[in-house]
This record gives structure tokens, C-alpha cells and sequence, in this order.
């Protein structure tokens, strides 16, 4: 069901290899052919620095150092200490929402979010409504910069209601 293509696989066993669907060499243990194996890579720590980077680990969100540029999840824990029962959160689609989910929410303070159909660039359009109808509440959105470009016009209509929304536009680089 998975539709791999056994003709273009090594796929490895506890005890044997199997090589594009043909040849099978037995007595070959999955952790010494790991090691060969991991001889002859080229280490590549892309995915590694950018999930380090990223990350959010649940309770207190990470500090930043000194004169270091500052990281989407460092972001975080700022945003963390602006939440208050006179806040309310709009979390947009993609990583956003991923890092506004680990927020702790102090009791009143609203969140928003839609993940029904992933859909981008809603969330600059809910800030206005959300502003516009709860008017004892700072609106504080996290947006990422391919959502904003959606909606950005939206921002105008909330200067020309003197809304005090805080944006955060996140973008991919951190």
C-alpha cells in the first residue's frame, strides 16, 4: 500500500540485506551494516539546525544569548510573557499555530486558530474582526510571511479603526 518501489530499494532486516529486489546476503547484522554505512556518508546536519532551531519545548520557551539573532522559538517566550486575561492569540496556519499551541494560556485570554482546511491568509482578516468585536481584548497574531502577503491590505482598515494589534510576521529564514 505504500507503493515503494522494491526495484530501487536496500531494504535491511535484523539479520540480512536485500538489494533492488534481487539479491539477498544473509549473516549481515542491521547494526554492523548501519555502521558501514554511516562510514561512507556525508554528514548533513541541515534538518537537525533547523529543528534545533525551531523547536519549542513544552513549559518554559528557550532564552536567547547574547547578540545572537533572535530565533522563531526564543520569539516565543516573549510572546509567552505578553498573554494576559486581556489578550487574545490569532494563530495562523503552519508553523505558527505549531509554536502558538505550546503557549500557556492564562484564564480569558482568547486563541484562535483554523486548521479545518489549512487554509493561508486567513488569519490577518480575523485580527481586524477580532479587534473590531472584542474591544477590551489585545489582539496578538502570529503570522507567517506567505499568509501575510495574502491579506496584508487588511492592516489598513485596522489603523484606520485606531486597533492596537500586535503582528508577529514569522518568516521560513527564523
Amino acid at each position: 500500500s505504500l507503493l515503494l518501489k522494491k526495484e530501487k530499494a536496500i531494504i535491511v532486516q535484523p539479520d540480512r540485506i536485500i538489494v533492488a529486489n534481487g539479491p539477498t546476503f544473509g549473516c549481515i547484522l542491521m547494526k554492523d551494516f548501519l555502521r558501514a554505512l554511516a562510514k561512507r556518508l556525508k554528514k548533513n546536519t541541515t534538518a537537525y539546525d533547523n529543528y534545533c532551531r525551531i523547536y519549542v519545548p513544552d513549559g518554559v520557551p528557550l532564552e536567547c544569548k547574547a547578540n545572537e539573532p533572535l530565533r522563531v522559538n526564543v520569539l516565543f517566550k516573549h510572546i509567552q510573557d505578553m498573554l494576559s486575561s486581556d489578550t487574545a492569540v490569532i494563530a495562523e496556519t503552519g508553523d505558527s499555530w505549531f509554536n502558538c499551541q505550546k503557549l500557556k494560556l492564562p484564564k480569558g485570554c482568547g486563541y484562535e486558530f483554523q486548521m479545518q482546511y489549512g487554509s493561508i491568509g486567513w488569519s490577518v482578516g480575523a485580527t481586524l474582526g477580532y479587534a473590531q468585536a472584542a474591544k477590551d481584548k489585545r489582539v496578538i497574531a502570529c503570522i507567517g510571511d506567505g499568509s501575510f502577503q495574502v491579506t496584508a491590505q487588511d492592516v489598513s482598515t485596522m489603523l484606520r479603526c485606531g486597533q492596537n494589534c500586535i503582528i508577529f510576521l514569522i518568516n521560513n529564514g527564523g
